[in-house]
C-alpha cells in the first residue's frame, strides 16, 4: 500500500503594507546630509590642523582637539546665520557669506549628482541639509543663534536646490505653473531683468572692491606684519578674510549706490563722505576708503547705466507692444533689484564685538531706495525713448506744434497788414469804380 500523506491547508493572509520611501527621495535626503557634512568638514579640518600644529603653545592652555572642533563648528554655523558668544568680548553675528556660498555650491552639486528633477525629492534634500545643520549645532555650547540657523540654512539650501531644479529643466508644480501662466508678461520680463541687473551691479561692485584692495595693498601688508601670525596663522588669517570677501562685495554695492556702509558706530563710508574711527586690526580693512577718497559722486551714475542697459535688453528681447507695458516692466525691474539689494544688505550686516563694533554693514532701506530710483530712471528712459508708440506720439506732437506755430504766424501777419491800412484787392468781376458791370458798359 502506498503511504498516505496529508498536506495541511495554508490560509492566505493579506500582506502587511510596508512604508517605503521611493529610492529617489532617499537619495535626495542623503544628498542634503552629504552637502552639509562636507561643508562642515571644510571648516573643521583646518581648525583641527591648526590645533595640532600649535598644541604646545602656552596660549592654548588646557584646550583640546574637541575645543578645536567646537571653534570650527561655531565659525561654520556663523556662515549659516548663527552667532558666536565670546563672553565679555561681545557677540559675533556678521555672517561670512563666503561660507554661505560654499554651502550653497555643495548643496547644488549634491542635488545635481543625485539627479533631483522634482519638487518632492528636493524637499527631502532641503530637510536633510537643514536637520544636519541643526544636529551639528549641538557640538557647540549655548543656543548659537539656532532660530537664525534654521532660517539661514533654509535659505542657502532653498536657493541651491531651486537653481539645480532650474538647470535640470524640472517641471514646476502645478500651482507654480498656474501662477506663472497668470502673471502678466511685463511682470515676468521685469523679474528676469531684475536678476540680470542685480548680477551686473554685483559685478561692478566686485571690480571696485578689487581696485580698493590693490590701492590698499601697502596698508594691508603692514597690518598683516604687525599681527605677526606666523605661517600657519597667516594661512588661517587669509582664509578667514576670504570667507568675508563676498560680504565686502555687498558693502561695495552699498557704496556704489550712494548710501554707503559703516564699520562701527559713528563711521561712514560713502562716495561723497568718509568718517573714520579706530578699527580692529584686520588687514583687509586697510582697503577701506580714506577721507581724501570722498570725491567720487559720479559712481552713482553706474546703476543708472545698468538700468539703461537692461532697458535696452528688455526692448530687444522682451518687447512689449504697448508703451505702458514697457514702463511696467521697467518699474518691476527697479523694484526687484531693490528687493535683492535689501536682502543682501540684511545678510551682510551684523557685529563683531561689543560697543560700537555691534554696527557693521549698510542700511537696507537706504540701499534699496537708492537703487530703485537709479535703476528705474535708466530703464524707464531707455524703454520709453525706444518704443515705437512714443516715437509716433512725438512725431504727431511735433507736427501739431508746427501747424500751430504756422497758423499763429499767418494770423499775426494778417493782423499786422490790416493795422498798416492795406485795403483788400477788388475782385476780378468788379470795376475800378466799384459799380456793376452794366454801368461799366454804358
Amino acid at each position: 500500500m502506498e503511504a498516505m500523506t496529508t498536506v495541511e491547508p495554508r490560509v492566505a493572509t493579506a500582506a502587511r503594507p510596508v512604508l517605503r520611501l521611493p529610492e529617489t527621495w532617499l537619495r535626495s535626503l542623503l544628498a542634503g546630509i552629504e552637502a552639509a557634512i562636507l561643508g562642515w568638514l571644510l571648516v573643521v579640518v583646518p581648525a583641527i590642523a591648526a590645533y595640532v600644529a600649535t598644541a604646545a603653545a602656552p596660549l592654548l592652555g588646557e584646550a583640546t582637539w574637541v575645543d578645536a572642533v567646537g571653534a570650527g563648528t561655531s565659525v561654520w554655523l556663523l556662515g549659516h546665520g548663527g552667532t558666536i558668544d565670546m563672553g565679555d568680548a561681545g557677540t559675533v553675528s556678521l555672517v561670512p557669506l563666503g561660507i554661505s556660498l560654499v554651502g550653497a555650491a555643495l548643496a547644488y552639486g549634491a542635488a545635481r549628482r543625485a539627479r533631483i528633477r522634482r519638487v518632492g525629492p528636493a524637499a527631502f534634500a532641503l530637510a536633510g541639509y537643514v536637520l544636519t545643520v541643526l544636529a551639528l549645532s549641538v557640538l557647540v555650547a549655548g543656543p548659537a543663534g539656532r532660530p537664525g540657523l534654521v532660517l539661514g540654512s533654509l535659505v542657502i539650501a532653498l536657493v541651491a536646490l531651486a537653481l539645480a531644479l532650474w538647470r535640470g529643466r524640472a517641471r514646476p508644480p502645478d500651482w507654480l505653473q498656474w501662477l506663472v501662466d497668470r502673471t502678466p508678461s511685463p511682470v515676468r520680463s521685469g523679474m528676469r531683468a531684475a536678476g540680470l541687473t542685480a548680477g551686473g551691479l554685483l559685478a561692478m561692485a566686485s571690480v571696485f572692491l578689487g581696485i580698493a584692495l590693490v590701492r590698499g595693498t601697502v596698508t594691508i601688508l603692514e597690518l598683516h606684519d604687525i599681527l605677526g601670525p606666523g605661517r600657519l596663522g597667516a594661512v588661517i588669517l587669509v582664509l578667514g578674510q576670504l570667507a568675508y570677501l563676498p560680504t565686502l562685495v555687498v558693502w561695495a554695492l552699498a557704496w556704489l549706490a550712494g548710501p554707503g556702509f559703516s564699520v562701527g558706530a559713528g563711521t561712514t563710508f560713502t562716495p561723497t563722505e568718509v568718517v573714520t574711527a579706530p578699527l580692529p586690526a584686520v588687514p583687509v580693512l586697510g582697503a577701506l576708503p580714506q577721507p581724501g577718497d570722498a570725491s567720487t559722486p559720479w559712481v552713482i551714475l553706474l546703476p543708472v547705466l545698468a538700468g539703461a542697459l537692461v532697458g535696452l535688453w528688455l526692448h530687444r528681447r522682451r518687447f512689449e507692444p504697448e508703451w505702458w507695458q514697457a514702463a511696467i516692466s521697467g518699474l518691476v525691474t527697479a523694484a526687484g533689484t531693490a528687493v535683492v539689494a535689501a536682502l543682501l544688505a540684511v545678510a551682510a550686516a551684523g557685529g563683531i564685538g561689543p560697543g560700537r563694533m555691534e554696527v557693521l554693514g549698510a542700511a537696507p532701506p537706504a540701499v534699496a531706495g537708492a537703487l530703485a530710483w537709479q535703476v528705474g530712471l535708466g530703464a524707464l528712459v531707455t524703454l520709453l525713448l525706444l518704443h515705437p508708440q512714443v516715437h509716433d506720439a512725438a512725431r504727431r506732437g511735433y507736427r501739431a506744434a508746427r501747424a500751430a506755430v504756422g497758423g499763429r504766424e499767418a494770423h499775426t501777419a494778417s493782423v499786422a497788414g490790416s493795422e498798416d491800412g492795406d485795403a483788400p484787392r477788388p475782385s476780378s468781376g468788379q470795376g475800378a469804380s466799384g459799380g456793376s458791370p452794366g454801368s461799366a458798359g454804358s
